[in-house]
């Protein structure tokens, strides 16, 4: 509509032929009728009413009976047997197939060293999006504003270099060939440490050296996705591991985690790429360590955790224009290492690590879970939806958006 608005002397006349390339029948019903019955361009055309009134007729389970159309008629032929007969189309405004596209999906990815799975939470369905097996185990994964999915992590030796032998696996996923793409090693390798990007760039924040001494790190790498090569950004004021690491409108925010001393932190602080500084801001409510974090209808929520009294089901959410932290609704269980991400409009926690009882000792030790829970905005209450998912077992976990014509159902 905004087309033809551009230009209504000369585009209006080609409105009924455009509406036929509409798929309105996959158009939620309150909009039809709130934003497309009522458009200006549409209540006082009576030609364009009239067909509308086919698709109100769909709505009600009531179709027109497709006309049949002779096979020689159609090739310009005058006569036909009946047998040449074929069955026509419904009106073009009724036509209610996807087009390719219209198979993107929200999916939740999950990614290991065994292939890499996509589960649909609407439908309740799997999806295999990649069979190859060279992930790392311990590995970190982002997915960009343009939907394009890293692997950071591991260990990998370059005999070459005497200085710096070891280096990090650096991969992203190419959705034709289903394969994960070598990229650039990671220099300066580590683990516990924090993934975001922003415009073109990847930061690596801070975690732990994965050599002797393992310290805690306040270096951050940067690649830039433009010229495909890593440097050193600004460093953190602090050294940290174990933290949580998102991104929002341009900035970078680094949110607890333990310091050299191995002590959970409550501090928060933020880098602007542009300025080029670190910025402290209100900290967390409860100190807290590898933890699940997401940001939620522009708000970053902060979920479960290891404390230093041990684990924690307390969930806190900060108002990034306020500056301040509030709690949430708890959790269901204390866990550490949790998935906290937000697709399709909903806020999902998936797997984790819990204390659970062992046939093999009295006391409770560290299990992996691999079920999924949704937030219910209305009730305020946690809903699991998925007891186990097999799949999330090992698996790093992100939202992303995923064209389900290209990918095998399990």
């Amino acid at each position: 509509m905004d087309w033809i608005k551009h230009d209504e002397t000369t585009r209006l006349k080609e409105l009924p032929e455009l509406l036929h390339c509409v798929r309105f029948r996959l158009i939620p019903k309150d909009y039809f009728k709130e934003q497309v019955e009522c458009h200006q361009y549409i209540r006082f055309n009576q030609e364009i009413k009239k067909e509308l009134d086919l698709v109100i007729d769909a709505h009600r389970g009531r179709l027109p009976k497709a006309k049949r159309i002779a096979s020689d008629e159609a090739k310009g032929g005058e006569e036909s047997d009946e047998e040449d007969v074929e069955e026509g189309y419904l009106p073009g405004i009724l036509n209610n197939n996807p087009r390719f596209g219209m198979f993107e999906m929200d999916l939740i990815l999950m990614i290991n060293n065994t292939g890499t799975v996509a589960y649909d939470p609407v439908g309740n369905e799997c999806f295999v999006v990649s069979e190859s097996t060279q992930i790392p185990k311990n590995h970190s994964s982002l997915v960009t504003k343009q939907n394009q999915i890293f692997v950071v992590g591991g260990l990998l030796y370059n005999e070459e270099d005497k200085d710096e032998p070891f280096m990090s696996y650096f991969l992203q996923f190419d959705p034709v060939s289903s394969e994960w793409l070598g990229m650039p090693s990671q220099p300066n390798p580590r683990c516990l440490f924090g993934l975001a990007e922003v415009e073109n760039s990847i930061y690596v924040v801070g975690g732990k050296q994965l050599k002797e001494g393992e310290h805690a790190l306040s270096s951050v790498m940067i690649y830039d996705r433009q010229s495909f090569k890593w440097g050193e950004s600004d460093p953190l004021p602090y050294e940290v591991y174990g933290h949580g690491t998102v991104a929002h409108k341009g900035l970078v925010y680094v949110i607890g985690g333990k310091s050299e001393s191995k002590k959970c932190m409550r501090r928060v602080c933020v880098y602007n790429p542009i300025k080029f500084e670190w910025k402290d801001l209100a900290p967390l409510t409860t100190a807290r360590s590898l933890f699940g974090i997401a940001v939620h209808n522009n708000q970053i929520y902060v979920a479960t955790g290891v404390t230093d009294s041990g684990l924690t089901s307390s969930v806190e959410v900060y108002d990034i224009t306020a500056n301040k932290w509030s709690e949430f609704t708890e959790f269901p269980q204390e866990r550490s290492s949790l998935n906290l991400i937000s697709t399709g409009g909903h806020l999902y926690a998936i797997g984790g690590y819990a204390m659970m009882p062992s046939d093999s000792s009295e006391d409770p030790v560290p299990t992996e879970m691999t079920d999924i829970w949704r937030y219910d905005e209305s009730e305020k209450c946690w809903s699991g939806i998925l007891r186990e998912l097999y799949y999330a077992e090992g698996s790093s976990i992100l939202p992303v958006r995923l064209n389900t014509l290209r990918l095998t159902k399990l």
